[in-house]
């Protein structure tokens, strides 16, 4: 057959197109092949147990996250943990991998955690969620440097997350110099954190009553940061403190104050007393303990201080 038949032609486009199409899929069978090799080592590496009598489908594999979602609320880590990587050995997804992280972050596996977290962004270099779970790791791990550079990721991504850097800021001014240049830039001190981002007030607060209790009474919030100096023996006898000090008996005040501390001016001084909580405005969990990052959902400086009254327990008769 000529060359220049147009049959010729013809078959030789057709040829092409076919074999193209024959390399695509070749290529992606090995890309497929990799991934899933690479999946068992790194299940293999951490210790996977396979949950036994349980087949994973295309229908049941809803199920199976529900139930380990299920597990995980309830903290039952290692059931969910079970349940995830038999669904990503199943059905492979960033999604399962990214569960499978934040157990491991959770039950306290960092460089586990981290290691998946890596092998999310390696396929996905702007996954969020993956990089706010390696944020998480990496406050554990006191890896202030690499959150730095996170945050500068997620500035190319168009996100300002301002608490994380006022969070950064604190750690790297608390535990070292802050000497990242332009991260740290017009920072020298604590109070400039404080000044560049209001809403770490408290944190501040706490910063001064170690060093200076004088300013610290000056910028705190009379009723927001009332546990921090409630049993302190130091606070001021003026106008400002007028309510709190008559609620501890110290003087006579007149001013209106919250029930709580209205309640304390009249009551017996043996009857009731203050004890306090802390609620978190963003997943509406109540904490006995004030955490800077709320221990459930993960979200910076959303606590507010709750007060309530109880009553006064004796302390006489106490065997130790």
């Amino acid at each position: 057959m000529d060359i220049r038949d147009p049959l010729f032609s013809v078959i030789a486009f057709f040829s092409i197109v076919l074999i193209s199409v024959l390399i695509t899929l070749g290529v992606g069978k090995i890309r497929e092949f990799l991934r899933e090799k690479e999946i068992k080592r790194l299940l293999d590496e951490f210790d996977y147990v396979e949950v036994e009598n349980i087949p994973v489908t295309k229908d049941s594999s809803n199920a199976l996250l529900l139930l380990a979602k299920a597990y995980e609320k309830n903290g039952d880590y290692e059931k969910a943990l079970k349940i995830y990587l038999l669904l990503e050995q199943k059905t492979p997804s960033n999604s399962i991998l990214k569960n499978i992280a934040y157990l491991y972050f959770k039950a306290g596996f960092l460089e586990k955690a981290k290691k998946i977290v890596y092998k999310v962004l390696k396929v996905s270099p702007r996954d969020k969620e993956a990089l706010r779970l390696l944020i998480l790791i990496d406050e554990k791990l006191g890896k202030f440097k690499e959150i730095v550079d996170i945050l500068e990721v997620f500035e190319e991504l168009g996100e300002e997350l301002d608490r994380e850097k006022a969070n950064a800021l604190i750690k790297l001014f608390t535990f070292r110099k802050c000497d990242l240049n332009e991260f740290c830039h017009g920072i020298s001190n604590f109070e400039d954190i404080y000044k560049r981002y209001p809403f770490v007030r408290r944190e501040f607060v706490e910063y001064l009553f170690r060093i200076d209790a004088k300013k610290a009474y000056e910028v705190l919030d009379v009723y927001l940061d009332l546990d921090l100096y409630w049993n302190r023996n130091d606070i001021p006898k003026s106008d400002k403190f007028c309510n709190i000090l008559a609620a501890k008996k110290l003087t006579k005040c007149d001013k209106k104050a919250p029930f709580e501390i209205e309640a304390l001016k009249y009551l017996p001084s043996n009857l009731a007393e203050l004890e306090f909580e802390y609620l978190c405005e963003n997943c509406k969990r109540v904490f006995p303990l004030y955490s800077s990052r709320c221990p459930n959902c993960n979200e910076l400086f959303t606590q507010k201080l709750l007060t309530k009254l109880t009553k006064k327990q004796p302390i006489e008769n106490i065997e130790f």
